[in-house]
């Protein structure tokens, strides 16, 4: 009798691996969020061993197998979307924080300065009013009706305008001052706010971005146990073994990876310009059933493809040597070492340790830093060190180092370790940083 179990993701392979038939008849059972609308209905050993006794079932059965696999690794590639798409709301708004609390200590610190002035100017303000009263504190109208002095007088009446004047302009300075004292003193509050409000909502975004971990880890710990069964039993219909038919599967996602990184060749009539596979597929065409909303970049290719400089070989090694030695070590959101990683972090520290700034701690910001300086490259055209960005609609959920062959360094998500891997779902952007 057939199990009603829902389904997790096998190890993440490019999606074009499988059918979209397939795809689709599996994850017409899952959420938004990786967890199963419904239960699917896996095949029993007694209905595999019923199967082998028919050539026809036998091959019905393989397809069906098949199918849910593809499901299977449609739902994985969903939630661990859903979870890196999280972490990098939430450190999108960690940069905004940190650079609110560098704002708030500036405008403070010119807001203390600014209040000295102010608090000299008003001095200096009194010291001249002081004097001014002093010199005009007989009646010099009067005196100059009845004293004989006349000299002496008009010298008085010259010191009293010259005080006057120079009463005014400093007046006027003192205004000036305490207003821009003022000024300082509301965008330091100011910035307060904001930095208070950014804390918060990137606190909200931490705990949401770790209810979306869970949420893959779950489907996938599912997905290993599910697929290992379902392996099992397609190598009992074929008489192989269940390593060797994983290993026919990642085979095949190889090579799917390794064709869509290589250049496309330009049809009759002007081709693809910028990279990028035209309508679909892997790269910039999205993931069925669980790859990149909204299917790569609008428009096809990538800004600047195409005019970038080759890559600086020692710099890329250099890079890519650093990230080596971080093989193995935990996910952790944030991470930036010196022994735990998300993926930006990751990428920022390894061009670092080669001299090169990319950006700050997140995907988005290092793709556009890296475009705004001409070195976005079309996926067509990608070389070893590269990086690749996962997204879509401008926003980039995910970055990893591109180290020729179809393969990567990254650090993908939790419950998975610092590591190589073939190319999975649709990359949908590149930018090369020694270019």
């Amino acid at each position: 009798m057939a199990e009603n179990r829902t389904r997790p993701v096998s190890r993440v392979k490019p999606a074009t691996v499988f059918s979209a038939v397939a795809v689709g008849a599996v994850t017409a059972s899952i959420g938004v969020s990786g967890a199963p609308a419904f239960a699917v209905d896996y095949p029993s050993w007694g209905e595999i061993e019923q199967a082998k006794q028919n050539e026809q079932t036998k091959q019905a059965e393989i397809a069906r197998l098949g199918e849910l696999l593809a499901g299977l690794q449609a739902s994985a590639d969903a939630a661990m979307r859903d979870s890196q798409i999280a972490a990098e709301a939430y450190r999108q708004t960690v940069v905004k924080r940190d650079e609110a609390v560098d704002r708030e200590a500036s405008l403070g610190k010119q807001a203390d300065a600014a209040e000295a002035v102010a608090e000299i100017s008003k001095m200096r303000a009194g010291l001249i009013a002081a004097h001014l009263a002093k010199s005009a504190g007989n009646d010099l109208t009067t005196s100059l009706v009845f004293s004989g002095d006349s000299a002496e007088l008009l010298k008085q009446l010259g010191m009293a305008s010259k005080l006057g004047e120079q009463s005014t302009s400093v007046y006027e300075q003192a205004l000036a001052d305490r207003n821009a004292a003022d000024s300082l003193r509301e965008q330091a509050d100011a910035a307060a706010k904001e930095r208070k409000k950014l804390a918060d909502e990137a606190k909200s975004q931490y705990d949401e971005a770790q209810a979306k971990a869970d949420a893959a880890a779950a489907v996938l710990a599912e997905q290993e146990t599910r697929s290992a069964e379902l392996y099992a039993q397609l190598a009992r219909l074929k008489d192989t073994t269940a390593e060797l038919e994983r290993e026919r599967a990642e085979g095949v996602a190889r090579e799917a990876a390794e064709q869509a990184t290589r250049p496309q060749q330009p049809s009759p009539g002007g081709g693809n310009p910028g990279g990028g596979n035209p309508g679909g597929g892997n790269p910039g065409g999205g993931n069925p059933g669980g790859g990149n909303p909204g299917g790569g970049n609008p428009g096809g290719g990538n800004p600047g493809g195409g005019t970038t400089n080759p890559p600086n070989t020692s710099a890329v090694e250099s890079a890519i040597w650093y990230a080596q030695q971080q093989l193995g070590e935990p996910y952790d959101l944030g991470g930036a070492g010196p022994d735990r990683w998300d993926c930006s972090g990751l990428t920022k520290m390894a061009y670092g340790y080669a001299g090169i700034y990319i950006g700050t701690h997140s995907a988005t910001n290092q793709y556009y830093t890296l475009a705004n300086q001409g070195k976005a490259v079309s996926l067509g055209s990608i070389q070893r060190g590269d990086l690749l960005f996962w997204g879509s609609g401008g926003d980039y959920y995910h970055v990893a180092i591109y180290l020729g062959g179809g393969r990567i360094l990254e650090a993908p998500d939790y419950g998975k370790n610092v590591r190589e891997w073939p190319i999975w779902g649709s990359p949908s952007a590149a930018a090369r940083p020694t270019g």
